[in-house]
């Protein structure tokens, strides 16, 4: 399955495309709001991708690869996974830097929540993020997420955003 948009592709993730995705896992800036900078590790980045094709095959949902839709070069992900040991259905997003600014991960999120509303029908989404993370929060904010809480994870404080399916 791909879900297309104006200048995007998602779609779900093959075990070849850790080769793809390991120069966004371990950019010091990708990460900089996810693990203070420090790159992923090799281990890491297979264990993402192969949760990533888990959940979609369990659940129907992931956080689906984004491609440039002229290029089909990979330029991140967007999408809903479950989040960590929780219950919360959470969306997320990381772009290559080289990507920043343009509107892609808001695009890519309209077009995840979209599917996850209407096909998968979940009926509550939540976005989390370190509360200086101000560009994904700002995102957060178009895609229409409400501030639901702050609270603390492993020893990170946090802000959570949330969005309930539209009647």
């Amino acid at each position: 399955m791909t879900l297309e948009t104006e200048r995007l592709l998602l779609t779900h993730w093959q075990p070849s495309d850790v080769d793809d995705f390991r120069p966004i896992a371990t950019d010091p800036e990708v990460m900089r709001y996810i693990t203070g900078g420090v790159p992923w590790s090799e281990d890491m980045i297979r264990s993402f991708v192969d949760r990533q094709i888990s959940q979609y095959r369990e659940l129907g949902f992931c956080r689906w690869k984004l491609l440039e839709k002229q290029t089909e070069k990979m330029i991140g992900f967007c999408g809903v996974v479950v989040w960590r040991d929780t219950t919360y259905l959470e969306i997320g997003w990381w772009l290559a830097p080289a990507w920043w600014g343009r509107g892609l991960a808001t695009e890519a999120a309209r077009a995840a929540l979209e599917d996850v509303f209407e096909r998968v029908k979940l009926d509550r989404v939540v976005s989390i993020a370190v509360p200086a993370n101000t560009a994904s929060i700002r995102i957060m904010k178009k895609l229409g997420l409400q501030f639901a809480q702050e609270f603390d994870k492993d020893g990170v404080h946090l802000v959570q955003y949330a969005l309930n399916r539209p009647a």
